[in-house]
């Protein structure tokens, strides 16, 4: 069983927009290997050998909680079919300035969400500012993951970086208890990072995912990262439609080669941080685990 942590998706109207609008602000830096659509991610799931994927929105303003959770549920429901149903787990997406955080925690609860995808970049915030730790304290306290985007961004070359390990790891101390349930997307990928600054994060208890780019993939240090971190904090995650999910099956497969630790990266730790079971794969993509 292979689970990406790390995926994204749009509905079908908005996909192109979407994609058209950040690849003006990469300005020819990377490009996509999916076009952004629900069917195109599930005819790569199934290419790739990828079993069950987390949808990662971004609410870039308050009031879009309520209609990520609205797909989140006709994903979950079926309403977009059988095989989005069974192979997409859809997180919410929640703002650091909402006034109706309380009640958009109680409407992700209440759909049976899993967790939430924060972006400091799209949402215009940095993780040291004051609101963010209450934030992130009510989100705690739902019982909700948070998978947090990270490190750089090379759609704002020029924003300084408020999302780094020196930032998450003083955010963790500002909220105890969320580190367990905390995933620092990027982090074990491509991040931008000074070499070895992730190291400070080693004894905090969060987790990271293995998002990195193609032209990333001979990096020392998301290699050194990813062959000598702990198997039992690093999730598999591609950043998908950005990466191809086979490119970093593979690359993960070539740097750790412990079946027991590629066993938990791949899909242990995953289903352990969610809350469900280690399901035998359905997929028949090549190579499974």
């Amino acid at each position: 069983m292979i689970v990406d942590f790390h995926t994204h998706n749009f509905p079908d109207s908005l996909a192109r927009r979407a994609i058209d609008g950040m690849l003006k602000m990469l300005n020819g830096i990377m490009s996509p290997v999916g076009d952004g659509t629900l069917g195109r991610q599930l005819a790569d799931m199934k290419a790739d050998g990828v079993d069950l994927a987390v949808m990662c929105p971004v609410a870039t303003r308050p009031e879009q909680a309520d209609v990520i959770v609205r797909r989140a549920c006709d994903i979950r429901d079926g309403a977009l079919g059988e095989d989005a149903a069974r192979m997409i787990l859809p997180f919410a997406s929640l703002h650091p300035s909402d006034p109706c955080l309380l009640r958009h925690i109680d409407l992700v609860l209440k759909a049976g969400l899993k967790g939430v995808k924060l972006h400091p970049y799209y949402q215009r915030f940095a993780l040291q500012d004051p609101l963010v730790a209450p934030f992130l304290a009510s989100i705690r306290d739902a019982g909700l993951v948070v998978v947090c985007h990270c490190g750089l961004d090379p759609g704002y070359p020029t924003d300084a970086i408020d999302c780094g390990p020196s930032q998450i790891a003083e955010l963790l101390d500002r909220v105890p208890g969320l580190a367990p349930r905390f995933v620092a997307a990027h982090l074990g990928g491509w991040s931008g990072a000074p070499d070895h600054a992730v190291d400070r994060l080693l004894d905090s208890g969060c987790f990271f995912d293995t998002a990195t780019l193609e032209m990333d993939l001979d990096n020392p240090e998301p290699r050194r990262i990813l062959s000598e971190w702990p198997a039992d904090r690093l999730l598999f995650g591609t950043d998908y439609y950005w990466t191809s999910q086979r490119l970093l099956i593979d690359w993960v497969r070539e740097v750790r080669r412990d079946p027991a630790d590629l066993e938990m990266i791949f899909h242990a730790n995953a289903t352990r941080l969610l809350g469900i079971p280690n399901l035998p794969s359905t997929n028949q993509g090549p190579d499974m685990l």
